[in-house]
């Protein structure tokens, strides 16, 4: 084998410095583009620079780009692993593709993902790490069938109340506003209040609040009318080393989560099933100089607490959190959502007692408050050809009406959508992203890209 001159392998390595995010690969005699699987002279300089700026090159070398962006992506992986040498090694080894820097994949691939990602094809708001007000638009296609929505648009809202919020979902879509049929947002006065001044320029949308969401404010309800039961559940857990003690078997009480739908009642459902043990656990704390446990100690031994749980029970534990979880599932009808949510009214009207009152009181109140509830209803009557009124009738053409069948009724995907923002900006995520000294503007874009392409 000839051997190569010392000045041409020089020349190799100085150019492979030289271009070090092109795709430029060498055993020391030739120089090869990986991309294009062709050898390019390295006599001179100006056949690397034309071969460069050829467009067979750029198109080879982007698509790898593209896909080694949206795999870290939906992978849920930094792209600051890019400045990982040893990670790049070994792209670069297996693949035969030279790894891009973190930088040039941020600023040049991560829109173009993104843009790709919105081409495919609301309801909205959540504080993150930073205190942003931060909301959600979610689309979906109404159809005869089943479909998937996406997340159309991250974006921080600079204050919180009805007016950023209808600003920001006409900016998100651009789309012709007779072609929007429903606006699906929870129960809270901005989002109300946001819905009326939105009907008023989409001039066919209905206004829904979701409905599980209007069950789990009941569920709270139930949760305001016995404080015993509220105080017992607080006071035990924090005690979860004393219980693993007593029993080791016993799995650790679950703790409920305010804003996570029925997790006070699931709650319930452990200290129920568990009663005799919880109160053998506080029976056998040491009360001297706390008051909060000689307190416990007192609602145990109060027959109250034990009256409220079997009442709870009876009528509003297994039951309300059924509801809600049927009232999650995606793919069911206007029409087997609205007899979950009757049932429940018809339910919930039979329960006795004061307390009992009060709580069906708190759902006719919640669905009397939901202004699109009385327009899916008759949708529902057309489909199933109930004429209750013979004179019904809905701005929606024939076609508009049958696509509403598998209308979304509950708000659950944009929960959703906020776990995974927060899950985006885990600590680990956030301080990568610091450390490359990314103002926070140009931070935030790019995770509010990052969460729409995660989501999708």
């Amino acid at each position: 084998m000839p051997k190569i001159s010392s000045i041409k392998k020089r020349k190799v390595a100085q150019y492979l410095l030289e271009f070090p995010n092109e795709t430029f690969k060498s055993d020391g005699r030739v120089l090869l583009c990986a991309a294009c699987g062709q050898s390019v002279s390295c006599l001179q300089r100006s056949p690397r620079t034309q071969h460069i700026n050829t467009s067979k090159h750029k198109e080879n070398k982007s698509i790898f780009n593209i896909d080694l962006c949206r795999a870290l992506i939906k992978a849920d992986i930094s792209l600051t692993i890019l400045k990982n040498p040893t990670f790049k090694r070994f792209l670069e080894k297996y693949t035969g593709q030279a790894v891009p820097e973190e930088t040039t994949i941020r600023k040049n691939y991560v829109d173009i993902i993104y843009n790709e990602t919105l081409s495919k094809n609301l309801r909205i708001i959540a504080n993150d790490v930073d205190g942003r007000y931060i909301a959600n638009c979610i689309v979906g296609k109404l159809n005869s069938e089943p479909s998937k929505p996406i997340v159309l648009s991250c974006g921080e809202l600079t204050k919180y109340n009805h007016q950023t919020i209808a600003r920001f979902f006409n900016d998100a879509m651009s789309i012709h506003y007779e072609n929007v049929l429903l606006f699906l947002s929870d129960g809270a006065p901005c989002m109300v209040n946001s819905g009326k001044i939105l009907t008023t320029s989409y001039l066919k949308m209905l206004h829904l609040t979701s409905l599980a969401h209007g069950f789990h404010r009941v569920s709270e309800t139930v949760r305001a009318q016995f404080p015993l039961v509220d105080s017992l559940i607080a006071t035990i857990k924090n005690r979860v080393l004393k219980l693993k003690e007593l029993y080791p078997n016993l799995c650790n009480p679950l703790e409920p989560i305010i804003t996570r739908w029925c997790t006070w009642l699931v709650a319930v459902k452990y200290y129920l099933n568990n009663f005799e043990k919880i109160k053998d656990v506080i029976l056998n704390l040491n009360s001297d100089n706390l008051i909060s446990i000689a307190k416990a100690k007192d609602i145990m031994q109060n027959n109250e607490l034990k009256n409220n749980l079997a009442y709870i029970l009876e009528n509003f534990c297994f039951f309300l959190v059924e509801v809600i979880k049927k009232l999650e599932t995606s793919s069911l009808t206007i029409i087997e959502n609205l007899v979950i949510v009757e049932n429940a009214a018809n339910t919930l009207n039979k329960v006795q007692g004061e307390s009992g009152v009060k709580i069906k009181n708190k759902l006719n109140d919640v669905l009397a408050k939901n202004v699109g509830l009385k327009n899916i209803k008759t949708i529902r009557n057309i489909l199933l050809n109930i004429n209750e009124n013979p004179s019904m009738n809905i701005e929606f053409t024939p076609s508009e009406i049958s696509n509403m069948k598998y209308a979304p009724l509950t708000s659950i995907d944009v929960e959703r959508s906020f776990s995974r923002y927060k899950s985006i900006l885990r600590p680990k995520c956030v301080v990568a992203h610091l450390n490359l000294k990314i103002n926070k503007c140009t931070l935030f874009k790019t995770v509010s890209k990052t969460t729409v392409m995660k989501m999708n």
